[in-house]
């Protein structure tokens, strides 16, 4: 009885040497790292009543559409701002649609000069699977549209431990941009 307890209990004791690193593999898919640069002294130019231009989020097609309304909803939640919803601002080539870089800056910053707007806030959301791992990402960027000049950055993952689809994980990470994002504007 001694040997098969002592074989039992050394067995168990290797099993709890795995947990440790368990749980270090869980964290590492969760270890991306955030990027939030915001310019103070732009912040405190943008007028109480801007208007606010949003194109459209580029990047995985499966996922643009809700990130945009999604991050929108948030934003028009959080602040009195007049917000203006737009499209896509360029036709979408393969790179686009395969999650490549997001428009030029200067075709959406002339389309929001021609209406009037005075600032913009461009997106772009991506994800990926591997071996089990989700995430998603997101990122915003918003700009002066008079001078040009960018205000702010932000680039999310998801910061979800655990999560079930690849579109829970670009929606979290879309939920913390926009918390970032609505944070810039005076209230």
């Amino acid at each position: 009885m001694t040997y098969k307890t002592t074989v039992n209990f050394e067995a168990s004791i290797k099993i709890f040497r795995l947990i440790p690193l368990l749980t270090l593999f869980l964290l590492q898919a969760c270890a991306n790292p955030s990027i939030v640069n915001v310019r103070d002294d732009m912040v405190s130019e943008i007028p109480s009543d801007a208007v606010i231009f949003i194109p459209r989020f580029e990047g995985e097609p499966n996922f643009v559409e809700e990130s945009t309304d999604y991050f929108v909803s948030i934003i028009e939640a959080s602040i009195d701002n007049q917000i203006v919803q737009g499209s896509v601002l360029r036709e979408e080539s393969t790179d686009i649609a395969s999650g490549g870089n997001l428009a030029p800056v200067e075709i959406a910053l002339s389309f929001s000069r021609e209406r009037g707007y005075d600032v913009l806030i461009m997106g772009k959301v991506t994800s990926h699977k591997t071996m089990g791992s989700l995430n998603g990402f997101s990122t915003v960027r918003i700009y002066d549209v008079e001078t040009g000049d960018r205000i702010a950055n932000f680039h999310r993952p998801s910061g979800l431990l655990v999560a079930h689809s690849e579109h829970q994980s670009v929606m979290a990470a879309v939920k913390r941009t926009a918390g970032d994002a609505y944070k810039v504007f005076p209230r």
